[in-house]
């Protein structure tokens, strides 16, 4: 079995501590046995290799022989039934070679990876379904999945992944994550599921120019694959319409082209799409294909406003300065940025934020800040604050905010939030979302409330019945500490659910009407399915009464169950006074409150007569005599933003027309309007039509057109842009300092996020590249950027547009075998292996290592006694008789037997011979009796060596000695010899006190003992 060590320079101290065991051993002085000897030198060098083996993290490493698999299923579009049932079929062939210690799992994958069927012993595999989107193939997540899995339920398992797929991956790279599996001994095999497509057509490609001149001729070419030799009908569209006449053309096997020439009159972004008709085809969702032109010309501007009537003699002004101007109605803004680049510049004139959507508002905001499109809003009494623009990518996008309420010009607000139980399917709570989102359009002077309504007959209220006029969860206060407030309303929950709302919104009415706000309002949110109260008059008596207190009254509902309740919420609002709102998703919640408080406030409007103060060191509008200007009859309030410097002013200094850089375009704000209401006298003045024409043509794209080509294509999954520099005389252009700002089909947010940026680096002469991921279907818009922004030299700018016009799961026609195969060598394993080999002879192992340092110190812990004892305690087989003899109950046998040593025999006989002298004379002088007693313990005579009084003679004792001195005797070396000399009693008398005596004796022969071992250590 191998062995293993975590720290191996740690065994390097073996030899060393052993040999110092042995130093050791042999310069101690002790008094031990030879056998004792050794076996404490053992017990040592057992004890330091123990030791020394913890320390360096000993481990035994064992096979495992259990295997562990995992089956990688492709569930994307791309996977038809036919490879379904090969799949289940696979499968079960190689579930049923699973041995018992095997274990079996399963994962589908297709935009994301699933987990059907956890590793388990269970031979049934489970495949079922991927539950994800299956609009993307993404092999490398699947595989990291795979991995993460075997390394937590199969550690001591053999591991092995089988992918079955087509290998078309259109988002990850599967190859990027085979050395994560090959680290982690991850065998992975590959099964190609073969396609049978034998009659498909689609469209690959639309080729077209970037960039052309208008009224110049230019082709568009529609590649089409066909797998076999067919006749087919090309139609072309531009902008979702159709235009032009349709192509029928012969197919044959391969790659064919379809040209259709086109010339277009106007400027502008055009979007062309073709669709394709083949009678054989077989799948229907590759058969169109999308692409983009930009038509230059001279200036277009969006003009979108309320009325167009009242737009026709603006329009006409911005024409003769050459600058052309398209209408539409808020409704028909476009909604995407791709959309929108066919203007110069978007205008905004007394347009209700309600009336505009959140992707109308957000494209505007990306196409000004990543594109360089202009923006601008006109004020009026449906624009700017008055109009509900607060909060929103607008707002953000101008140079001004609507926050007015520092300035104390707008009275404070009382709003009391009277809510009920929201049941909805929807894991928002929208209580607490439009409390929360409340706090956002409020000021410290303002005062808010929250009113459960719990009470008689109601359900929950924080999980009891309250007071008839339900239960103020968050009392009226001053929104004076907002992130405190924020965070009681997250606490709401378990709110009421009564079948009458009247004694609540009477409750809120009177607690409004003790607050000192100029206004006052109630927000009602609920379901509206007390229908207790929608045959009776009295809620609606209640509700007019309210009003005559001068609180209004708005509802929203939340997931009404019928058209009925909603009309009942609406009649609500109606009768007092607000509005009535339909809140079908929970994201329309803070628009429509922002709407409802900017209709129940004074708007932030002042009418009166003015003119208008220009700035010094303005340069928007150099050359207007504003001398002869006349007065505006009103304007929107608003405040400047940090760093803006305006361009007119009011006679209260209030911002007029101000304009700002924001991001890559430009944006203002103009606070009056420009119809016969604010403007009506400047309809006249000479100098309008100059004031307009120089205030949209600052905001136009700031941006000189690039003479570069520039190339979009999907390669993939990734968008791969390409520009090749080349000047007017054919030398390439190099060391250019070029940027891309890409916008994908979901950029945007509710405050717009920032497009994906990088930089194109420089490949070849003059050639340069960037790549881009591009997972979604939809349109991908780039825009090249020449030079730094902020610079002197004005940027040139290229935008093209990129569609990916269905899921590229629908583009590949045949397998991609040679990233299978890939994919099976490097990661080494098979590729197409039949299912019996799944779990056949052909196992992968792994070696699992076994920790023995808490073996090897537990060993230790268990020796580090049984040393101490061999060293400290001299125990002789008659001890360990009398151990087991007293376990076993029996009387203990005495001691008998000779001295550990020779030295410990010479003394203990000296010692015997002293006191058996002693006690010998004691008792014949005084003790007569004892002789008897004393001469049947003695088996004979006892010599003792005992030196002579002067040192140098010797005698022997003879006499009686009690029985200590028979257990001494027993102990003396065999021919010891009897030594004569004087009487214990000259001994005694000579020596002082007998016991003085002895230790002296002892002392001298311990002594004499050491001398005699280091003379024979000497010797050796």
């Amino acid at each position: 079995m191998p062995i293993q060590f975590a720290f191996p320079t740690a065994l390097l101290l073996l030899p060393l501590y052993l040999a110092f065991v042995w130093w050791q051993h042999h310069r101690a002085v002790t008094d031990m046995s030879s056998g004792r000897k050794r076996a404490a030198l053992l017990l040592r060098c057992i004890l330091a290799t123990l030791l020394i083996l913890a320390l360096a993290g000993m481990r035994l490493v064992k096979k495992g022989e259990s295997l562990a698999v995992v089956f990688l299923i492709d569930s994307s579009r791309s996977i038809r039934e036919d490879q379904r049932a090969a799949i289940d079929h696979y499968v079960r062939q190689a579930s049923q070679g699973k041995r018992t210690v095997d274990k079996i799992g399963v994962i589908t994958f297709a935009q994301d990876p699933h987990t059907q069927n956890a590793l388990t012993s269970s031979n049934e595999a489970g495949y079922t379904r991927d539950p994800g989107a299956t609009t993307s193939t993404n092999i490398e997540q699947a595989l990291r999945q795979a991995k993460n899995e075997l390394d937590t339920a199969a550690r001591e398992s053999g591991k092995r992944i089988v992918l079955l797929s087509d290998g078309n991956e259109n988002n990850g790279q599967a190859l990027a994550q085979v050395p994560e599996l090959t680290a982690d001994h991850i065998v992975l095999d590959t099964i190609t599921l073969p396609t049978t497509l034998p009659k498909e057509a689609l469209i690959d490609k639309m080729v077209m120019p970037n960039r052309v001149k208008i009224g110049e001729p230019f082709p568009i070419r529609v590649v089409v694959s066909s797998l076999t030799p067919q006749t087919a009908t090309v139609t072309l569209n531009r902008d979702g319409k159709p235009f032009g006449m349709a192509k029928t053309v012969s197919l044959h096997t391969g790659k064919n082209v379809v040209v259709f020439d086109q010339n277009i009159d106007k400027v502008g972004f055009f979007r062309y799409g073709a669709l394709l008709n083949a009678p054989e085809d077989t799948i229907a969702e590759n058969n169109k294909g999308e692409g983009f032109v930009w038509v230059q010309g001279r200036p277009t501007v969006l003009y979108v406003a309320d009325n167009p009537v009242m737009t026709g003699f603006l329009r006409k002004s911005l024409k003769e300065e050459n600058i052309d101007v398209e209408y539409a109605p808020p409704e028909a803004m476009p909604t995407s940025a791709a959309a929108l680049q066919r203007f110069d510049s978007v205008f905004l004139s007394n347009v209700r934020a309600g009336d505009l959507s959140l992707p109308q508002m957000t494209a505007l905001q990306v196409s000004c800040r990543d594109f360089g499109v202009g923006f601008g809003m006109v004020g009026g009494e449906n624009s700017f604050g008055a109009g509900g623009y607060r909060g929103t990518p607008i707002e953000e996008t101008l140079p001004v905010t609507m926050d007015v309420k520092k300035q104390k010009r707008i009275p404070a607000v009382a709003v009391a939030l009277v809510i009920e139980d929201l049941e909805i399917p929807t894991t928002i709570n929208m209580s607490i979302e439009a409390a929360k989102a409340t706090m956002d359009l409020l000021e410290p002077m303002d005062q808010v409330g929250v009113l459960d309504c719990a009470g008689p007959g109601s359900w929950g209220g924080g999980g009891g019945m309250s007071s008839p006029g339900g239960t103020w969860r968050i009392p009226m206060q001053h929104v004076t500490d907002r992130e405190a407030l924020k965070t009681s309303m997250q606490k709401l929950q378990d709110m009421g659910d009564p079948p009458s709302y009247e004694p609540y919104l009477l409750e809120a009415a009177r607690v409004l009407n003790s607050t000192d706000a100029k206004v006052k309002h109630i927000i009602f949110l609920g379901d509206g399915d007390a229908v207790y109260e929608q045959n009776q008059g009295s809620i609606a008596t209640s509700v007019k009464k309210i009003r005559d207190m001068g609180i209004t009254l708005s509802t929203i509902t939340t997931g009404a169950t019928g058209q009925q309740d909603l009309q009942f919420m609406k009649t609500l609002a109606f009768i007092g006074g607000g509005q009535g709102y339909d809140a079908e998703k929970p994201q329309d919640l803070p628009r429509l409150l922002l709407k409802d408080s900017e209709t129940i406030s004074q708007p932030p409007i002042i009418e009166e007569p003015f003119h208008p103060i220009v700035v010094d060191g303005d340069e928007v509008f150099k050359g207007i005599d504003w001398s002869t200007a006349p007065p505006l009859l009103g304007y929107n309030i608003s405040n400047l933003k940090e760093t803006v410097i305006p361009s007119l002013i009011s006679h209260r200094q209030d911002p007029i027309f101000a304009g700002w850089r924001y991001g890559l375009g430009r944006s203002v704000a103009f606070m009056s309007d420009d119809r016969a209401k604010w403007a009506a006298q400047w309809l006249g003045w000479p100098g309008y039509s100059k004031f307009w024409a120089q205030a949209m043509r600052w905001t136009l794209r700031p941006f000189a057109p690039s003479d570069y080509s520039t190339q979009v294509a999907m390669e993939g999954n990734r968008g791969h842009v390409v520009v090749d520099a080349v000047d007017e005389q054919g030398h390439y252009v190099n060391k250019l300092v070029l940027q891309e700002r890409i916008a994908g089909p979901s950029t945007g947010g509710l405050h717009g996020t920032p497009a994906q940026q990088d930089v194109l680096r420089q490949t070849g002469p003059g050639h340069y590249e960037a790549w881009f991921d591009a997972p979604q279907i939809g349109t991908y818009l780039v825009n090249v950027l020449q030079g730094a922004p902020g610079g002197r030299t004005p940027q040139k700018s290229t935008v093209i547009g990129l569609s990916t016009a269905y899921s590229p799961e629908y583009k590949n026609t045949s397998s991609n075998r040679y990233l299978m195969t890939q994919l099976a060598e490097i990661g080494q394993g098979r590729a197409d292996p039949p299912a019996s080999a799944v779990f056949g002879a052909d196992r992968p192992g792994v070696w699992t290592p076994t920790d023995m340092v808490p073996l090897l110190m537990l060993l230790s812990m268990l020796l580090l006694p049984v040393d101490i004892a061999v060293r400290r305690l001299a125990l002789e087989r008659q001890d360990f008789a009398r151990a087991v003899a007293w376990i076993r109950g029996k009387k203990p046998v005495a001691a008998t037997g000779r001295a550990a040593t020779p030295e410990l025999g010479r003394l203990l006989d000296r010692k015997d011979g002293a006191l058996a002298g002693r006690e010998g004379t004691v008792a014949a002088e005084t003790v007569p009796e004892w002789s008897e007693r004393i001469a049947q313990e003695r088996t004979g005579p006892i010599a003792s060596p005992l030196p002579s009084g002067n040192g140098g003679t010797t005698s022997t004792v003879t006499g009686v000695a009690p029985s200590v001195g028979a257990a001494a005797r027993t102990l003396r070396p065999e021919g010891a010899e009897s030594i004569s000399g004087p009487a214990p009693e000259a001994i005694v008398a000579d020596q002082g006190p007998p016991e003085e005596a002895s230790m002296s004796r002892l002392m001298a022969a311990k002594r004499r003992a050491q001398q005699l071992q280091e003379k024979e250590r000497e010797d050796s």
